[in-house]
């Protein structure tokens, strides 16, 4: 019997600290928390936190990493089972236990940029073979579709039919609209050494071509959300955007571009992601909206890493001590709330009893969070020494 007594923990729940408490695991499975717990587990083995922070595993459900350790460089390809494996030892010190695979497809700017000999099929069916087998984390797939990949439309439909993908988001990278408004695109192509008008040809000429819309991706959607896949829009830039994502079926508002876009989401009852990096960092890359504000204004409920892992366990704490947000509130924003949006809530994203042993030991180091042990379904897949 696979049993651990977790004892003087500050025990991280959806609703508070439980100060010096415990946590029984029996087969994977929480059993008790509280200040103490039954006679029964101490039948097992026993690990004294010591005072440490007791919290649910990171759920993950946006990052584009995986694409980023197959090509750490443009045309650097590494063997896709050897990036799975070592991304999986990154991502478990990072604190995250489940986590979905975010994989463009039809994305022809990032496809080019990468310089890979490995086709998108391939990608996806290595990182899929991968996580059916013996890992260290719970891994899934998050299809991020580009509607300007028009001949990419039907393997993305292939995929969803062959249970390859847990998640879906589309996106459109379109400039002059979502992430790139007119006046950045134009700004960026002038300061590359081109002229007015030719960053104005340029802006029409990919401004124009087709992408899909209409019945097609209504129909797209519906397929997903017809097996239970949860879907996301992302980047949206405007509340018209939002509400015709939402009468498609879309639940999931992912990096929302305006504070405004972000409070309407929230009211309409999607779900609204927004980047930990952004709030580590103190500030949007593309200089868009501000996390930070967005979280503590209540217009985002979920950290997701977006390119950094993480990020998610420092922006938590960041958030906490230094923004004054109540731990358990910063911490629902990585585990409970994205399990919610991904529809896993029911086992785990959270400490109570009945659900998935998915947990972390964390200490203050300085000030900085650090991850002791990680807990998968009962087992703990990182221990590290500490004094």
């Amino acid at each position: 019997m696979n049993t651990w007594l977790i004892k003087h923990a500050q025990i991280v729940t959806p609703t508070g600290i439980i100060p010096d408490g415990s946590l029984w695991v029996e087969d994977g499975i929480i059993r008790e928390i509280g200040a103490t717990v039954g006679s029964a587990s101490t039948a097992g083995r026993t690990l004294d936190a010591a005072g440490a922070i007791v919290m649910p595993g990171i759920i993950d459900i946006h990052t584009d990493a995986m694409d980023l350790e197959i090509v750490p460089r443009p045309g650097a390809d590494i063997p896709v089972t050897i990036a799975f494996r070592e991304l999986e030892r990154k991502m478990s010190s990072c604190g995250i236990t489940t986590v979905f695979h975010s994989l463009h497809l039809g994305y022809e700017v990032a496809e080019k940029h990468s310089m890979s000999k490995y086709s998108r099929e391939m990608v996806f069916r290595e990182v899929f073979r991968a996580a059916a087998g013996p890992t260290l984390l719970h891994n899934k797939i998050h299809l991020r579709y580009e509607l300007s990949g028009v001949g990419a439309y039907d393997k993305c439909v292939d995929l969803i039919e062959e249970g390859y993908v847990a998640l879906l988001s589309v996106m459109d990278h379109t400039p002059g609209q979502g992430q790139f408004s007119r006046k950045k695109f134009l700004e960026l192509v002038v300061s590359s050494g081109k002229t007015e008008a030719a960053a104005e040809a340029e802006l029409e000429e990919r401004f124009n071509r087709p992408r899909i819309g209409g019945g097609d991706l209504e129909a797209l959607i519906e397929l997903a959300l017809s097996r239970n896949i949860p879907v996301a829009s992302h980047d949206d830039d405007t509340i018209e955007k939002v509400d015709a994502m939402q009468a498609m079926g879309v639940e999931i508002c992912e990096f929302p571009i305006t504070l405004e876009t972000a409070h309407h989401a929230t009211r309409r009852g999607l779900h609204v992601a927004g980047g930990a990096s952004n709030i580590l960092r103190g500030g949007s890359l593309s200089g868009n909206l501000n996390m930070t504000e967005a979280v503590k204004e209540g217009a985002v409920g979920i950290l997701c890493s977006d390119y950094y892992p993480a990020a998610i366990l420092h922006s938590v704490f960041k958030l906490h001590l230094r923004e004054g947000l109540p731990l358990h509130t910063a911490v629902n924003l990585a585990t409970l709330h994205p399990a919610r949006a991904a529809k896993l809530d029911t086992y785990t994203g959270s400490l109570e009893p009945g659900k998935q042993a998915d947990l972390l030991v964390v200490r203050l180091q300085d000030g900085i969070p650090m991850v002791t042990h990680n807990m998968v379904s009962g087992t703990f897949v990182l221990q590290t020494a500490t004094k």
